[in-house]
């Protein structure tokens, strides 16, 4: 089973908190949602303690991660995962956020306020790993085999500030079209970013779950630890 349909792990040891906070973030915790901050403050990222809502038909977004060129601004970009987005998709998005390994060329500015590039600079990843492209109006759809997994390329606003969208990473049933899960971040997130992302769904390597998926997940591989 890909990466993008093992679901969520509540017993999952590698998260996005345990990635921010081994890299020097600061938590603040309150009963509705944690707050995490790099050491100056420009790094954010929440976590919702409980978003469950039945009402919705759409999954629920439970981690915002955001930047700021300077402390307290507005954001420069924001990407955002639903509840039952596999932790470790998550964790790898965090991770190459909270890396601080300095630019090869310096005098750039942060890796995390980097101008993105063009979309495809991100996406190679999916068609090494046999993605399908179709082109559509104004953007680029790559799917996953069997179509239960999509990448879509965002649309930067015209002049008139219409017409954008945002990069849409998402799985869905084998049942039917009901969303598993899915990501969103604007147009302007770093590209490297949207990389890691995309790296990070196409991995191949097996993931431990305590209870596999349900059925509507589709066909199962499981792999027992040596």
């Amino acid at each position: 089973m890909p990466r993008y349909l093992a679901g969520p792990d509540p017993d999952a040891t590698t998260t996005a908190a345990h990635v921010l906070q081994a890299a020097g973030w600061q938590a603040d915790h309150t009963p509705d949602h944690t707050d995490y901050s790099d050491p100056d403050g420009l790094r954010q990222a929440r976590h919702l303690a409980d978003a469950a809502d039945s009402r919705r038909p759409q999954p629920l977004m439970t981690w915002e991660f955001t930047a700021s060129p300077v402390h307290g601004g507005p954001a420069a970009w924001t990407a955002w995962f639903s509840r039952d987005t596999p932790p470790e998709i998550i964790a790898a998005f965090a991770a190459t956020l909270a890396d601080d390994t300095p630019l090869p060329a310096p005098g750039t500015g942060p890796h995390y306020l980097q101008p993105p590039t063009s979309p495809e600079h991100a996406t190679p990843l999916l068609a090494a790993a046999g993605w399908m492209r179709d082109v559509g109006n104004g953007h680029t759809a790559w799917y996953g085999p069997h179509r239960r997994a999509a990448v879509v390329t965002p649309r930067f606003p015209n002049t008139s500030h219409r017409g954008v969208a945002n990069w849409l990473c998402a799985a869905r049933r084998a049942t039917d079209t009901t969303v598993l899960w899915l990501a969103l971040a604007c147009p302007h997130t770093p590209t490297h970013l949207i990389a890691a992302l995309c790296r990070a769904i196409t991995d191949p390597t097996p993931v431990p779950r305590r209870t596999p998926p349900g059925p509507d997940t589709g066909a199962l591989t499981i792999t027992h630890p040596a």
